[in-house]
């Protein structure tokens, strides 16, 4: 729901007030009325302050995102230089179906002059390697620029986490030499100081997907657990594949629900904010996402799987764009982006 701004009305004393003829009253709240309808309109084309993100999302393009015959795609993240946007994603031969990310994951670059694609493959970025910490699979890829340089944070298994830096998006990468967050599904946030907020996911001893939430003073590190590795979200909720962004002077968060704690829906988009980055609440029941995707020629398709959201955002902390990985009914994975008319969260 859009801002209704409403227009300065002067306010007179009653005693001073003399009624007009009946038509001549009509008339002026008839002015009045298209005043606020004009003001209603031009608040449309301001930023988007619903409650929760999905008020915001618009039809998908049929034919954006990215796809590539023969390959598995997932874990997009976007950043924009210039003119075009450079997506960097998993990838995995399609004959392995979902299982290959195990064994054959890795980094991948395409690139697009619209926010929505469709993109095209230009390289592989990074690949497992042998005798090293990531010797399984590169997997979970999140790109961040900090302190002048582009990181992509990466996993190797469970609980392995660690990053390659550049100072161009064309490379070369310098990978660290071990992991340095002992969790999974990172979505890692740039403050303005340089530090770092990474909130992801960590399975403990009970089998329960906990969120967790790790700082650290530059990227390199060294990273520190956030209320001792508690979980931060609230009600005992379970989570896969956060996001994260900021705006309106908190932290945001959307997420698969992992069985449906929140929502109702498992594995459905929820939407969380915290003012502290420790103390998190649930933006609404609904679900953000689920695995319905509607399209701008007025189609919709039902996937088997959708995960791993990722929000585009611009330099006011607008929400621009939805990608998500998704699985259809038959055949392999692609990113689809889901435009968003300008969502920016509404004050808590």
């Amino acid at each position: 729901m859009s801002a209704l701004i409403m227009p300065h009305i002067p306010i007179i004393p009653t005693a001073r007030i003399r009624f007009p003829q009946r038509t001549t009253l009509i008339a002026l709240l008839a002015i009045g009325w298209l005043t606020l309808a004009s003001a209603g309109q031009a608040a449309s084309t301001e930023a988007d302050h619903s409650p929760s993100l999905k008020a915001a999302l618009l039809p998908a393009p049929k034919n954006g995102g990215f796809a590539m015959d023969g390959y598995m795609l997932w874990c997009s993240s976007i950043v924009r230089i210039g003119d075009t946007y450079h997506m960097f994603a998993s990838r995995w031969p399609a004959q392995y179906a979902m299982a290959g990310w195990t064994k054959y994951s890795e980094c991948v670059r395409a690139t697009a002059t619209n926010l929505c694609g469709p993109y095209t493959f230009q390289e592989v970025v990074l690949q497992k390697r042998p005798d090293h910490w990531d010797k399984s699979r590169v997997h979970n890829v999140k790109l961040v620029r900090a302190g002048g340089k582009y990181v992509i944070f990466y996993i190797n298994s469970a609980n392995e986490t660690g990053y390659a830096e550049a100072d161009s998006v064309l490379g070369p990468w310098t990978r660290s030499d071990k992991p340095l967050i002992r969790a999974s599904n990172p979505a890692p946030l740039v403050r303005d100081d340089g530090s770092l907020y990474v909130f992801c996911r960590l399975k403990d001893a009970a089998q329960v997907n906990r969120g967790v939430a790790f700082t650290a003073p530059s990227y390199a590190g060294p990273y520190t657990s956030v209320a001792a590795g508690a979980n931060l979200l609230p009600d005992g909720g379970e989570l896969e594949d956060p996001t994260i962004w900021w705006a309106n002077d908190h932290y945001n968060i959307l997420l698969n629900d992992w069985k449906g704690h929140a929502t109702g829906v498992p594995k459905g988009g929820a939407q969380y904010y915290s003012k502290d980055g420790v103390a998190y609440q649930l933006v609404s029941k609904e679900p953000v996402f689920t695995k319905t995707v509607p399209y701008d020629d007025g189609t919709s398709e039902t996937f088997s799987r959708r995960e791993r959201p990722f929000v585009y955002v611009n330099e006011k902390g607008e929400v621009l764009a939805l990608f998500t990985a998704c699985l259809p009914q038959s055949g392999p994975s692609r990113i689809v982006a889901q435009p968003v008319n300008h969502y920016y969260p509404a004050n808590p």
